[in-house]
This record gives C-alpha cells, sequence and structure tokens, in this order.
C-alpha cells in the first residue's frame, strides 16, 4: 500500500507503544496465531476507529469485517450513537469497503501527506453481551 500514496501508511510509522498506553486495542488471533487488530479511541460523542490491521498471511478471509463489527458492538456496548474512521482517499478500496458495511462520508480533508476521508456510522441497538459476534482479546 506504500507505494499507492508514495509514502508508508500512518500505522507503520504510529508509535505503538503510545498506543497500547492510551487506545483500547483488541487482537484476534486464529488458533495461536495473532491475526489482525483493531485499535479505537474513546471520544466525547463517538467512538473513533484508529487502525485496522491484519496480518498479510490472514488477509481476504472477512477479519477486518469482523473486526469493524466488534468495534460497532463495543461503541453499541459504550452508549456511543456514532462510529468515526478515516483513511487516505487513495485507498479506494477500503473508502468502497466501509462504504458497503454503511459508513457514510462525512467529508475530506486535504492535509501535507494526502488527503484523508472521513466517514461514520450510526450505531444500532446495544449489543446483548451474552452473545457476542466476535471473540476477541483485549490489551
Amino acid at each position: 500500500m506504500g507505494s499507492l500514496i508514495g509514502r508508508e501508511p500512518k500505522p507503520m510509522t504510529a508509535d505503538y507503544a503510545a498506543a497500547v498506553r492510551n487506545h483500547r486495542i483488541d487482537l484476534l488471533h486464529v488458533g495461536d496465531q495473532l491475526a489482525a487488530l483493531i485499535e479505537t479511541i474513546p471520544e466525547t460523542d463517538h467512538l473513533l476507529i484508529e487502525n485496522v490491521a491484519v496480518s498479510p498471511a490472514f488477509q481476504h478471509r472477512g477479519l477486518g469485517r469482523h473486526l469493524l463489527a466488534h468495534a460497532e458492538d463495543l461503541a453499541g456496548s459504550l452508549g456511543y450513537a456514532t462510529i468515526r474512521l478515516y483513511t487516505n482517499k487513495l485507498f479506494a478500496a477500503n473508502v468502497q469497503l466501509y462504504a458497503s458495511l454503511g459508513y457514510q462520508l462525512d467529508r475530506e480533508a486535504i492535509l501535507s501527506l494526502g488527503t484523508a476521508v472521513h466517514m461514520s456510522k450510526p450505531i444500532r441497538a446495544l449489543l446483548d453481551p451474552a452473545n457476542p459476534r466476535v471473540e476477541l482479546r483485549s490489551s
């Protein structure tokens, strides 16, 4: 993906030590292998998805979609009516994926490193904690 935008994507240069200290990171394991993670940040009026990462060996299996559904369930369980995310506009496949999952385009922001696409989705009724869709381990 780095060649698509002419630089390393933001998650490749993030300070993960700080992220682990300051944000929620849910891990998805397949067997005993870490396959994917999702990083979320509780904001005043919404839950922000900061990062979704799937190991290359586990891509194209729907794990990213499962993590997005998990984040939506988490947002609902925390009482949020909205979940938000952003991505680089050049990641058109990601923008299309998010739109297909019910995220709507809120705005585009031109930044020094490209154009950020900000999207959001209203959250349905709170998830029944006795019936989660995805089994994850939190850090």
